[in-house]
């Protein structure tokens, strides 16, 4: 449909996101949509000595910030990305001050889920919400300690069934590389695929240039997309 719709000129920039259908609520999703996998991942998180802490007020803006920090340095080495140019990418793509600024505007529609081992933060994630809508919007992690215990399985389980008593009809997940590691955990999660395409356009061939320039880079510094 939107395929027709473009006008001439504009260029198309192929797009997936992952989509949970929480239609049935969480009882539903949890039997018939999580994988097993998935849920075999949370119930090690409950049995670990896993902690969650749940903000809506922008409290925890400081303590997310500092595992995105973290997590930063893990996405560079396994990119091969030099770090500095990692902080650069992702700091000028997400700086503190715009999750500052949307807890602040959004309240209790923005929640920062908090993962903590032993006392220590370990995962975190930002779900905002409206009306029908949920959606995952960052995540971070310390890996050294999230992974072992799966926290991140039960922050989106803890997330998801929040979105469920709140009235939601989906859980966004966001975009992904199909065949990622990332797209396999959400598929996990019972979210689907779905093509979301964006259009745009240019009086000058500025895209073109600029992945011509960025592939050219990867290759010099054998960058490996995540």
């Amino acid at each position: 449909m939107w395929t027709r719709a473009v006008p001439a000129g504009f260029r198309e920039d192929l797009h997936t996101v992952h989509v949970l259908d929480l239609e049935g609520g969480f009882g539903t999703v949890w039997e018939r949509r999580f994988s097993q996998s998935a849920r075999r991942g949370v119930r090690r998180a409950e049995r670990s000595d896993v902690d969650v802490e749940v903000d809506r007020a922008g409290r925890l803006v400081p303590e997310f910030y500092q595992l995105f920090e973290q997590s930063i340095v893990r996405w560079a080495a396994r990119q091969h990305e030099p770090l500095a140019l990692a902080r650069w990418r992702r700091k000028r793509a997400f700086p503190r001050e715009r999750l500052e600024t949307v807890a602040e505007r959004l309240g209790p529609s923005c929640t920062i889920w908090m993962a903590r081992c032993a006392g220590e933060p370990a995962a975190a994630i930002v779900v905002v919400r409206h009306g029908l809508h949920a959606k995952y919007w960052h995540g971070a992690m310390n890996r050294d300690l999230a992974h072992p215990v799966r926290a991140n399985n039960l922050l989106h389980r803890l997330a998801i069934e929040d979105a469920c008593a709140a009235g939601c009809r989906w859980y966004d997940l966001g975009g992904s590389r199909q065949g990622a590691s990332l797209a396999v955990f959400k598929e996990a999660l019972g979210a689907e695929p779905l093509r979301s395409p964006r259009y745009y356009r240019e009086r000058l061939p500025v895209s073109v240039v600029d992945r011509s320039v960025r592939t050219a880079l990867k290759r010099v510094i054998r960058f490996q997309e995540g």
